[in-house]
């Protein structure tokens, strides 16, 4: 895998992978793994524009790719058409054997500094597209995302996280309000893992960051959009990990495809009510 919420996903096959011997794995993301004993990062040399990025600039020690076969871990729509989580349709190739099933991530980097004035951390994932991987069935309506960073502004310190590129990333809709905004890749991907350890709560779609806050059980309030059949609750909440944290505003009408590209209908009653219940029941105060 190559993503970074695919990568942060895999750490239970990898784990449990390399309890019985040597792991040579083949990864943008080689400090995700740095605390599994046994894991050999190989350096993917990826194409892709935030992998190949962040390869360059890690100074993380690779390993030599070794010969002999490779086994390719994925999912595909055949494996999660029966309901399976991502993480159990990733198991086809490598079950996960005795060892626990643990989902979590060691420490990566190191969280920005932010004048804060004493508020609590909201990161916020505004709704962005991408040449790469063009997803747009999967993204959430984006007024419904800012109006809960609107919503988090009386409460919290609020910042929004992008790396936004013409013609490589761009964002769909209006900027959402907030105190600060990086939106040029300013944060390094391991330091905004640590962000989002920090955080008090996180909001956006489906991406990277409902893997990671699965991990750091960092609460995240999660808007979905449409592509139900790869981005549905069953799809990103194994029933063995702990996603007691997470939250949900679904569409009325969740759409089940699994095509990228479909007029999936995204509407959805009330979703700032719907937030505003949930961070009263998990915790996060609001004003």
């Amino acid at each position: 895998m190559q993503g970074l919420g695919d990568c942060i996903m895999q750490r239970p096959i990898i784990r449990d992978a390399a309890a019985r011997g040597p792991v040579f794995l083949q990864t943008p993301w080689p400090e995700l793994y740095q605390d599994l004993e046994g894991v050999r990062p190989v350096r993917f040399q990826s194409r892709l524009r935030t992998q190949a990025k962040h390869e360059r600039q890690t100074r993380f020690p690779w390993a030599p790719r070794p010969g002999g076969a490779q086994i390719p871990i994925g999912y595909s729509s055949r494996l999660l058409a029966d309901g399976r989580s991502i993480i159990s349709a990733m198991e086809s190739k490598i079950p996960i054997g005795d060892q626990p099933f643990v989902w979590d991530l060691p420490i990566v980097g190191r969280a920005p500094a932010l004048e804060t004035g004493g508020r609590p951390i909201a990161v916020v994932r505004p709704v962005t597209e991408r040449a790469e991987w063009h997803n747009a069935s999967r993204s959430p309506l984006p007024e419904y995302v800012n109006a809960i960073a609107a919503r988090l502004m009386p409460s919290h310190f609020v910042v929004v996280v992008a790396d936004l590129e013409p013609g490589a990333e761009w964002l769909v809709g209006e900027m959402p309000v907030c105190d600060v905004a990086f939106l040029r890749g300013e944060i390094r991907p391991m330091d905004l893992l640590e962000l989002v350890r920090a955080a008090d709560v996180v909001v956006g779609g489906v991406g990277w960051i409902v893997p990671a806050a699965i991990a750091l059980q960092t609460p995240a309030f999660i808007v979905l959009g449409g592509n139900g059949g790869h981005n549905g609750i069953p799809q990103l909440c194994d029933p063995r990990a702990d996603c007691s944290r997470l939250g949900f505003a679904v569409p009325m009408d969740f759409c089940e495809c699994v095509e990228k590209h479909h007029a999936c209908d995204k509407r959805i009653d009330r979703p700032v009510e719907i937030f505003e219940d949930w961070a009263a029941a998990t915790g996060v105060k609001l004003c």
